[in-house]
């Protein structure tokens, strides 16, 4: 379009919005001051909008000037004004503007803006009444009035407001909405309901109008009515999930576990929540009971495992399915969930403890390594990792490796249990390096944070009994883990080696002998020292 063409155009609004009171029926034709003044409001609209504030306000003064009815003008004015927070003079040239134009809409909505804005909500209101007068179809000015109404505490003027509404439209949602939201920020509840009454009969099939309803119901001594629309809305959409975890709820604080269960079920089924939603749930409902109750707990571990098939590669699931069935002793169920935990990028300090746990029943020395290394790449300080790794390697014989992870995890340890596994598998790495005074050394030292530590006790008195000294210290250390454990075998081995090293022969038989009926049983280096205490004794 040109530049003419353009002029036109605006000239034609410009007379249909600044016509003054005594509106003609029909547009006059422009003349050549219409036409220099739809000019000089192109050019105050293009000042304004690359920010030259200043320069329009002049134009639009200029405007009024030449034609002091321009309501159009007026309103640009206000406009302007009241973005530059002058109030007084927005409020007074939109008055102008009404004044000039009263039956124009756009105008009261700007007004009731500006006085909204400044908290005069009784002027905002007069506006939207006026403006509903002039457009009595559209429903925002209804909410808008309602709006100011309720925000002035004025409950009942927002309720005339929307029954006017709802007597143009009829019985609506959108009304009745209006009403039972206005009546329950107000606590008005049993009118709030009504409200809700009348849509639910007016919508049987609308699950979230049952839905109010039934929560009313049932917050209010109504329970068999309440279960009854939860019913209801589950016939009609089975797949509801505040319905399906309200009824849970109800289930569970009523004590029918059975039927609370089945809700469960159905949650856990449901494609429309994803696992972390409804692990969440259910933990909320069961609470510490999950931890108390072996019954509850397995029920839990049957909804987590049937959540596995829905979600296989959620590794979360994995690790709570892990802490379950660790709980419940089954370890090796343990340790492949676990192994899948971590396959699914959980990266957890508790699920690599409980992972290395698992590997003890479960996996090799290698696969322990590889774990620990991971988990020391993520948690570099916590000593644990160094302590299982050190004594794997150790098992591998790949001793000079595993003093130096274990020398590491020193600088980490924090508690006694720390120090004493540290010591005890520093002191077996140096003794099969045949480092015996260093071996030693860490068995003190192991003592010193623990001096009744049975395995410590035990292993220091047979590498004493080993190297064939300090024999009365083995023999002292030794029969205090006997003691304390008479049916431990290896305890008993230990004792009784020593025993046979100080010559006393006999009572190294009668310890042993009491472990003769699992003869079976015993490793090769207990046999061959029976033997030796046999012939030692002539038998």
């Amino acid at each position: 379009m040109n530049r003419s063409g353009i002029i036109l155009t605006l000239l034609i609004i410009i007379l249909c919005l600044s016509s003054c009171k005594n509106q003609q029926k029909s547009i006059r034709q422009p003349n050549d001051n219409d036409i220099k003044i739809a000019q000089i409001v192109i050019d105050a609209a293009i000042e304004r909008e690359i920010g030259n504030i200043k320069k329009a306000h002049s134009l639009y003064e200029q405007i009024i000037k030449q034609q002091p009815n321009n309501s159009l003008a007026y309103y640009q004015l206000s406009a302007i004004d009241y973005e530059q927070r002058n109030i007084a003079s927005a409020i007074e040239y939109c008055q102008k503007a009404i004044e000039l134009s009263p039956k124009n809409h756009w105008y009261r909505a700007q007004l009731a803006e500006i006085y909204l804005q400044t908290k005069q909500y009784d002027k905002a209101a007069e506006q939207y009444k006026e403006i509903i007068n002039l457009q009595p179809n559209v429903t925002e000015y209804y909410s808008e009035l309602i709006g100011i109404y309720v925000n002035a505490d004025k409950t009942n003027k927002a309720i005339e407001v929307a029954n006017l509404l709802e007597k143009r439209q009829g019985v609506n949602e959108y009304c009745s909405m209006l009403k039972y939201n206005i009546y329950k920020s107000k606590n008005q509840h049993e009118k709030a309901i009504k409200e809700i009454e009348i849509l639910s009969k007016e919508y049987p099939s609308n699950v979230s109008y049952l839905s109010i309803l039934a929560q009313y119901y049932l917050n209010n001594g109504k329970e068999n009515k309440g279960l009854d629309l939860m019913k209801k809305v589950e016939e009609i959409d089975p797949n509801n999930v505040e319905n399906i975890v309200a009824l849970m709820e109800i289930y569970y604080k009523k004590g029918d576990i059975s039927s609370a269960e089945t809700y469960i079920d159905k949650l856990c089924k449901n494609p429309k929540m994803g696992f972390e939603e409804k692990n969440q749930l259910i933990l909320t409902l069961y609470q510490e009971k999950v931890d108390e109750d072996l019954e509850i707990l397995r029920n839990y571990i049957k909804h987590l495992e049937y959540m596995a098939k829905m979600y296989p590669e959620e590794g979360r699931l994995w690790q709570f399915l892990s802490i379950g069935y660790m709980r419940t002793f089954r370890m090796e169920e343990a340790y492949q969930a676990c192994k899948k935990a971590v396959e699914y990028g959980v990266k957890d300090l508790g699920l690599y403890k409980n992972y290395i746990i698992t590997q003890q029943f479960n996996a090799g020395d290698e696969e322990r390594i590889k774990t620990c290394d991971d988990a020391i790449k993520l948690y570099p300080k916590e000593c644990i990792f160094y302590i299982v790794k050190g004594y794997s390697l150790v098992n591998l014989k790949e001793y000079e490796k595993s003093i130096e992870t274990l020398e590491k995890g020193l600088k980490y340890a924090k508690s006694d249990s720390d120090y004493i596994d540290i010591y005890s598998n520093l002191a077996e790495a140096y003794y099969r390096i045949e480092n015996k005074e260093k071996s030693f050394e860490y068995f003190e030292k192991a003592l010193a944070k623990d001096s009744t530590n049975l395995m410590v006790l035990n292993n220091y008195a047979y590498y004493l009994c080993l190297e064939n000294t300090e024999l009365d210290k083995a023999e002292k250390m030794s029969k205090k883990t006997y003691e304390a454990q008479p049916k431990n075998l290896t305890f008993a081995d230990t004792y009784s080696w020593i025993l046979f090293a100080k010559k006393d022969f006999q009572n190294a038989k009668i310890i042993l002998d009491n472990f003769v009926s699992e003869q079976e049983t015993w490793s090769e280096t207990v046999k061959e020292h029976y033997q030796k205490i046999l012939e030692a004794l002539n038998q």
